[in-house]
Parts: structure tokens; C-alpha cells; sequence
């Protein structure tokens, strides 16, 4: 069969069952653009309004369970407005397909139109993107991409999942060739279950059954695996308290009384209480990363002397950042079962029950919410915000936020019950992913209640795609957490410097020295999307009601309290930021 690039590149994705391909056609992708324009009806395009937007919306609907999209841009500054999307997904290990324009083949090196310029034999844009993403090709010739695109795939999917980037140039767009499309699944192994050393797991279940204090931390690696119920029957044989790390939020139910939620520099009280005083934990699909660690301060988080045992499928984590004492190379599922059946080979039919631990564990969370409850004023703060849209939203509800305190504060505050409810940019803690994030998880899961929680600096980074979210009739609701500003660095720069050396962080207008608020409510109404605002908490939960039931894109405006009281969160753990060697 006679195919060009381009279709090529669309049959294949059809076959994969890619349901979706985010990206803004321009002169460097027109060729493979076009060859989507005859197969709508097995392949959707969608246009956002800005590139980052496309690998946001890729990634959130993975995310959500949704499967990997694609994203096509154009040559040059197109495809490097990606560049922060695919850092967000390769941190936390996100797969997507980014396919880029690029200078025709026998034009390299002569400065074409957006070509980054070093020289004929220069792999100069793929070279840009290459940390940025799991691999990276550059296809110098249309007969190539039947066997690079299965590369492609498997390399996305399988052991620790990525984001991979093609570049396309654009003439191997253009070119047809004779060729047979390859079938996906005679290129790739049925699973990614990587299962465990037998040796590993038979200690790893005598060293938890001889524990008193058992934690087990569960980190993204448990979602990627769908492990959620190996993850609660090894939890409950054990009897363990179960810590969350930001990725691993919504692998286990939070109102369980197992739950003891989560540990790090933005964990809760009870979170680092458990993994401080526990004597064995179990790590599983987790790397260990600074914020979990409450960045490796001695007696923060982590006791120097607990017993850690480690599962994970990328072996270049086990011992990276804690020594361990058993590690075994496994994705989270095949090792939580086979551990299972090594537990209840050793311990019998009945599983552990300490009732004392469960009663400290439902003592520390008594004591957090009610520590967070106790901070509330009559002012409209995002915590109650928080609290107050967790009550009137649904248990299946998606949650998303972005960095500063819509992340931190709803990853200790909005409760998450169901795995793949909760989509947040942990390891890179990316600005401006809420909203199209929101559009991805909704593409993915549209009979499920998606709110993003965005600050107005976030919302302000991608605020255009409320365009594409109308045209979509997408029924997301984005609630807008507005307090003028960047107050989580103001709050931070406050307990650093003191009070009166907070510096640039509110929008405030050069003349004058006045407040300059956002009309979020105007400018969403300006995007064709329903809008309200609310300035008093007992108007929360009906104007969250209202946008739930609206059937189209939504956003509510909270205007919220921006003195400190209000605004600052408790810091349960601790975070290395250096001060300046002048203030001593």
C-alpha cells in the first residue's frame, strides 16, 4: 500500500486505538496535518490555543485513564512550546507521543524558516528535547516510520512509562512509499507486569511480618499498575498504615482507617508521624523524591535506621536516595501479590489487627483537620473552599491543581477515595496545567465530575483554553482560586525573610500601588463559558452545584481572603530552601 508520512503516522495511531491527537496545524506539520482530515471519524484533532496546552491535555487524559494521546506541532517555536508539557510528563512518568515538524531533509543545516541552525550534520532540535523526554528519533526517511512508531509505543509504555518525541521533517511528511502498517500487537508484549525476584519477596514478607510499626508508601507506581486492591489486602493482612505520595494520591481510599495520608514537606501532620515513628516501610512504585522526603532531613519525615523495603520496576530507584534492605525490581501489582501470597504463606489465615496503631492513626488525623479547621476565620479561605467543594462533589469526582497552594493545600485537604481521581504535576509542580489538564481527564473520563482547582497565577498561563473547552461543550468546572497574586511564595517569603521583605509576588499596579485583580468571571463569559463568583463561604457549595449541573464548561471565581491568616498552610514538613548568606 502506497501511504505518505503523515498517513502512515495516522493509520498507526488508529490501529493503536489513539483516540485523540492535540496540536496547531502550521507550515512545518501541514503534510501530516492533512492526513488526518479524511479520518475523523476514527481520529479526533484538537487545537488548543498554545502547544503547552496539547501535551497538558495528552498527559492529564492518561492520567485519568484514558489511555496515550499524540501531539503534532510545527516546526520550531511550535513544537518548543511543548518543551515544559513533555518536562512535566517525563517527571512523572506520564507516556505520550509528541510528533514535531522539521526542516525538510535536504535542507538541513541552510536555515530554513524556525530551524535552530549549527549545521548540516546538526540533530540540533531533537537534541533540545532529548532530556525532556523517555527517547527520541528523528526520521530522515518516510520508509522508517513503520518500524520507529511501534519503537515509539513500546518505549512510552512499557517498563517506567514516558513521554517520546519524533521528529518528522517535512518532506517524510510529504513522501509516499509503498509500505504494510504494522500490527501493534505483534510488536509488543501482551503486559508490562514485570514480576519480582521469589527470594526478594520471601524476605520482603518476613521482615514486614516481624514489624510492629508497618508503613507502607504508595507512590505512582501503584496507579500505573492498577494495583489499588493488591495494594489494600497487602495493607490490610499487614495491618499497616498507608502513606501517599503526590502521585500516589487516590491509590488508597483516604477515608479508610488505614489511611494516615501523607508524608514530605507538603504531607500532613499524620502522614509524617506514621513514617517517622514507623519501624518497617514498605515503598512501593515510589522514587523517593525530595518533597516526599521532607528534602532527606534527618528525624523530618524518615527516621535514619528504619528498615526499608522497596518495590519498584525502574531498579535504578531501589538504594538511590535511602539504603535498602530489600529491594526487588517488579511493576507495583505482580509485586503486591506475589508479597501477599509470601504473607499469608507465613502468617496464616488470619491477618494482623492492632487496634492501638489504628486508634494512633485516627488520633493524628482527628488532630490535623482539626488543627486546619481550627485556622478558619469568617473570611473565604481556600481551605474551606476546599473542604466545602469536596462536600457537594460526587465520591468520583477528578480533582486537579497546579503548583503553589491549590496544590499543596488540596493535596492535604481534598480528600480522594478512587484511584485516578487525583491529576496533579508532582514532580515538575507545573504553573498552567490545571486547565488543560481538566480537558484531558474529561476526554477520558466524560461520565465522571472533573473540577480544577487553579490559583489566578496559574489560570493566567493557559487561561485561552477556556476557548477550547467551549467548543468542546466539555462539562468541566474550574474553580478559580483568586487571591491576586503569587501568595504561597509571598507566604514562603514571609517565614524566609520576614514579613515586610515580600518581594513581587502580588499584581499590583506600578503606579499607584494598587491592587490589580483578574475578572475571571468576564473573561470566561468573553470565551463563551458560563461564569459566577463567590466572596462568602456559605456560597460555595450551591454555586458548585450550579456549575456541576450546567452540562458545559464552567468557572467559579472564589474571591478570596489574601491576609496570611487566611492564606498560609501548615507546613507539616520540611523543604531545604537556602537563605541568602546577607540576612545571617
Amino acid at each position: 500500500m502506497s501511504m505518505t508520512g503523515g498517513e502512515i503516522v495516522a493509520e498507526y495511531l488508529i490501529a493503536e486505538g489513539v483516540p485523540y491527537v492535540c496540536g496547531i496545524p502550521g507550515h512545518g506539520d501541514m503534510a501530516l496535518f492533512d492526513a488526518f482530515k479524511d479520518r475523523a471519524d476514527r481520529i479526533s484533532v484538537i487545537a488548543p490555543r498554545h502547544e503547552q496546552a496539547a501535551t497538558h491535555i495528552a498527559d492529564a487524559h492518561f492520567r485519568a485513564g484514558g489511555g496515550p494521546l499524540a501531539t503534532m506541532t510545527s516546526i520550531g517555536p511550535g513544537s518548543v512550546n511543548q518543551a515544559v508539557g513533555l518536562a512535566t510528563a517525563f517527571s512523572d512518568s506520564i507516556p505520550l507521543i509528541a510528533f514535531t515538524g522539521g526542516p525538510q531533509t535536504y535542507m538541513l543545516g541552510r536555515g530554513v524558516l524556525q530551524e535552530l541552525e549549527h549545521g548540516a550534520s546538526d540533530n540540533t532540535f531533537p537534541d533540545a528535547m532529548r532530556p525532556l523526554v523517555k527517547r527520541a528519533w528523528n526520521v530522515q526517511r518516510t520508509d522508517l516510520l513503520a518500524d520507529v512508531l511501534p519503537r515509539a509505543f513500546n518505549s512510552a509504555l512499557t517498563g517506567r512509562p514516558g513521554p517520546v518525541h519524533i521528529e518528522l521533517p517535512m518532506d517524510v511528511q510529504a513522501q509516499a512509499v509503498e509500505t504494510a502498517l504494522p500490527d501493534p500487537r505483534s510488536r509488543r508484549a501482551a503486559t508490562n507486569r514485570v514480576r519480582p525476584d521469589a527470594d526478594a519477596i520471601d524476605r520482603a514478607a518476613e521482615v514486614l511480618l516481624a514489624a510492629e510499626r508497618p508503613v507502607i508508601l504508595a507512590g505512582g507506581g501503584c496507579l500505573h499498575a492498577e494495583a489499588a486492591a493488591e495494594l489494600r489486602a497487602v495493607a490490610e493482612r499487614l495491618d499497616a498504615a498507608v502513606v501517599a505520595t503526590m502521585m500516589g494520591k487516590g491509590a488508597f481510599p483516604e477515608d479508610h482507617p488505614l489511611a494516615a495520608e501523607h508524608t514530605g514537606s507538603n504531607g500532613t501532620l499524620c502522614g509524617n508521624h506514621m513514617t517517622r515513628e514507623a519501624d518497617v516501610i514498605l515503598a512501593v512504585g515510589t522514587r523517593f523524591a525530595e518533597q516526599t522526603c521532607s528534602s532527606y532531613a534527618p528525624g523530618q519525615s524518615f527516621t535514619p535506621g528504619t528498615t526499608i523495603v522497596h518495590l519498584d520496576i525502574d531498579p535504578r530507584e531501589i538504594g538511590k536516595n535511602y539504603p535498602t534492605e530489600v529491594g526487588a525490581v517488579c511493576d507495583a501489582r505482580s509485586g503486591l501479590a506475589d508479597l501477599l501470597d509470601a504473607l499469608v504463606d507465613r502468617g496464616g489465615a488470619t491477618p494482623a489487627v492492632r487496634e492501638a496503631y489504628r486508634a494512633e492513626i485516627a488520633e493524628q488525623k482527628r488532630r490535623w483537620h482539626e488543627a486546619i479547621r481550627g485556622r478558619w476565620t469568617d473570611a473565604l479561605s481556600m481551605s474551606r473552599v476546599l473542604h466545602e467543594v469536596r462536600e457537594v462533589s460526587p465520591r468520583e469526582t477528578i480533582a486537579i491543581a497546579s503548583a503553589g497552594h491549590p496544590q499543596i493545600q488540596a493535596f492535604q485537604e481534598f480528600l480522594c477515595y478512587e484511584p485516578r481521581t487525583w491529576i496533579s504535576p508532582g514532580g515538575y509542580s507545573t504553573m498552567g496545567f490545571t486547565l488543560p489538564a481538566a480537558i484531558g481527564a474529561k476526554l477520558a473520563q466524560p461520565d465522571r465530575p472533573v473540577v480544577g482547582f487553579a490559583g489566578d497565577g496559574d489560570l493566567q498561563q493557559t487561561i485561552q483554553e477556556l476557548a477550547l473547552a467551549a467548543e468542546l461543550g466539555l462539562p468541566i468546572v474550574i474553580a478559580c482560586l483568586n487571591n491576586t497574586g503569587w501568595l504561597s511564595i509571598r507566604d514562603f517569603q514571609r517565614g524566609m525573610f520576614g514579613e515586610e521583605r515580600a518581594f513581587s509576588v502580588e499584581f499590583r499596579a506600578r503606579r499607584g500601588d494598587r491592587l490589580m485583580p483578574v475578572d475571571f468571571v468576564a473573561i470566561a463569559k468573553a470565551f463563551n463559558c458560563e461564569a459566577e463568583r463567590v466572596t462568602q463561604a456559605g456560597e460555595v457549595g450551591p454555586a458548585m452545584s450550579r456549575a456541576y449541573a450546567s452540562g458545559g464548561p464552567y468557572l467559579v471565581e472564589f474571591d478570596l481572603s489574601r491576609k496570611p491568616v487566611d492564606t498560609e498552610n501548615i507546613n507539616a514538613g520540611h523543604w531545604d530552601l537556602p537563605r541568602p548568606a546577607y540576612l545571617g
